[in-house]
């Protein structure tokens, strides 16, 4: 029997939320933080993408005391309607910009890297077949595929760094705290943004079985994030010195024109760098997709957390088989909204990625708009998700259970 859309079934392990996130923030950091923070920061980038890190993992610890008790979706749940709606559609409308932008991001550095111009469609079009296929196979599906590319890709990467060790300049790591306190907090907050994607956790918990291992996952995960982005950044700054940094727009592709590879196998030895970019890239642009399409589905009332606590109760009460029948027919239904919905999402991000190809100006308007209000909001909508409601919400249930427990007594 095939698995249910968007099942919710409690069987993602620690480990899957590892290499799951890892690859999700690794491809979109490495992309564009480096020439970002060497614009505003130099040599002394590499201290505030440690700062950055160290406030993410702040935030981290934050949020794992603040969600100890219920997950985010428990807590929408239990807020008024207008205040939830609201929430939903913030979420909902941010994390399909972010797809929007990925889809551009990931056009431009095929186009430019691979196939050059008159591309985008088929592009945009094998993007979004791709995402919406990857979507519609359901959350566990996707982050066991994750699972099995995180040493395919990591691997990799790791020897080319390695090998790319040797063409390092010491002397481009010099000066040190030759950058202005603004200029460095600026860097430091926009490493700071880019590394707290770690907190997405907090989304999925609800598909985790323990949260508490889902925490250790997802801290490892940004751990590893962190440590990779600090190495690339000192190669880069090694390899093309601070003014060429900051004027490279994907100075980690870039890298594969001065690393060669022994005996020179690869004629395209750039195409290996884009291939790891673009699994990362395309595991970050589904993650958004999937939460934009779980956030709108609540708003259009599809399944929620309360119809499946719903189902759980009457299953122990005891139903008949026609009214077994009924749920099932009802529930293929929802399953069928979901999958429309989803490509209307993705088809709106395709397009939206398609708009900004072609309007470099807005691009970077939108981003620099994520940087300084999207993302900070998006980050702070949650400490207002309190559970006011939490005491009288677990009253209410164990009223409930003694009821029905009486009844079918």
């Amino acid at each position: 029997m095939q698995e249910p859309y968007f099942m919710n079934n409690q069987k993602i392990s620690a480990r899957q939320v590892k290499r799951t996130l890892t690859l999700e923030l690794l491809g979109i950091s490495t992309l564009l933080l480096p020439s970002l923070v060497a614009t505003d920061s130099g040599v002394d980038g590499f201290f505030a993408l440690t700062a950055g890190g160290g406030g993410a993992w702040l935030l981290l610890k934050f949020w794992q005391k603040h969600f100890r008790q219920q997950d985010f979706s428990q807590r929408l749940e239990q807020m008024s309607g207008c205040v939830r709606v609201c929430i939903q559609v913030i979420y909902g409308m941010g994390f399909l910009g972010l797809a929007g932008f990925v889809f551009y991001v990931m056009a431009a550095l095929m186009e430019q890297q691979l196939l050059g111009n008159g591309w985008e469609p088929m592009i945009l079009l094998t993007l979004a077949a791709a995402a919406f296929f990857g979507l519609v196979r359901g959350l566990e599906s996707r982050v066991r595929v994750y699972e099995v590319l995180y040493w395919f890709l990591l691997i990799p990467l790791l020897v080319i760094l390695v090998i790319a060790c040797a063409g390092i300049e010491p002397n481009a790591w010099t000066p040190v705290a030759a950058s202005t306190l603004p200029n460095f907090i600026k860097s430091s907050y926009v490493s700071f943004l880019f590394f707290s994607g770690a907190s997405l956790y907090v989304l999925f918990l609800k598909s985790c079985q323990k949260k508490e291992q889902a925490y250790a996952g997802t801290r490892h995960a940004l751990l590893v994030v962190l440590g990779l982005n600090l190495v690339i950044y000192l190669i880069l700054l090694g390899v093309f010195r601070t003014e060429l940094l900051a004027h490279r727009r994907w100075p980690v592709i870039d890298l594969m024109a001065v690393v060669k590879l022994p005996g020179n196998f690869l004629e395209r030895q750039d195409a290996l760098m884009v291939g790891i970019w673009f699994f990362c890239l395309f595991a970050f642009l589904d993650s958004m997709l999937y939460y934009a399409v779980d956030f709108f589905a609540g708003i259009l009332c599809f399944q929620s957390n309360r119809s499946i606590q719903a189902k759980e109760e009457k299953a122990e009460s005891g139903i008949g088989p026609r009214t077994e029948q009924v749920e099932m027919t009802a529930e293929n239904k929802t399953n069928t909204k979901k999958i429309v919905l989803t490509a209307v999402l993705v088809c709106a991000a395709g397009c939206i990625g398609s708009f900004l190809l072609h309007r470099e100006a807005a691009a970077q308007w939108i981003f620099h708009g994520y940087l300084y209000g999207v993302l900070p909001l998006l980050l702070i909508l949650p400490v207002f998700c309190g559970g006011r409601k939490q005491n009288r919400s677990e009253s209410e249930a164990e009223a409930e259970s003694k009821i029905g427990a009486s009844q079918r007594r």
